[in-house]
């Protein structure tokens, strides 16, 4: 047996051996239930009545987009885990390294034409925005 391991398990600890329990502080302070308006705090309407209306109505509708998207979710955790699984062979991974070259290969010209035709629309619209915004702050 090491000598650390006799220290650790065969001898009685010597500092928690003389010290005797103190009792914690109190980090908090306990009150009567006295009503919010006696200490002049009244709580504000938010509409929370209408906000728990809404939530009522909506509550089936969120539930059922749980129940339809839990299956999609696991088929999408089974599919990165068996990606994570394929990934560990070399032939796997030379694989997907030659399809992506190829989808890239496709999608350049795709994506210049796309950059081609929308670009100007783009900046058409940004500066019809700006000028906008400085003819209305020439304005005022």
């Amino acid at each position: 047996m090491t000598a650390i391991r006799k220290i650790l398990f065969e001898e009685e600890p010597v500092v928690a051996a003389n010290l005797a329990r103190a009792s914690a502080a109190k980090l908090y302070v306990v009150t009567d239930n006295a009503p919010a308006a006696a200490c002049g705090v009244t709580p504000e309407a938010t509409g929370s009545t209408l906000k728990n209306i809404a939530l009522f109505f909506v509550a089936p509708f969120i539930g059922l987009a749980y129940i339809v998207l839990l299956p999609l979710v696991g088929l999408g955790l089974m599919a990165v885990l068996a990606g994570r699984a394929a990934a560990k062979f070399a032939a796997v991974r030379t694989a997907t390294r030659l399809l992506r070259n190829v989808v890239m290969l496709v999608a350049a010209p795709v994506l210049g034409l796309a950059y081609v035709v929308l670009f100007p629309v783009i900046g058409l619209a940004t500066l019809a925005y700006w000028g906008g915004r400085a003819a209305m702050a020439h304005r005022a």
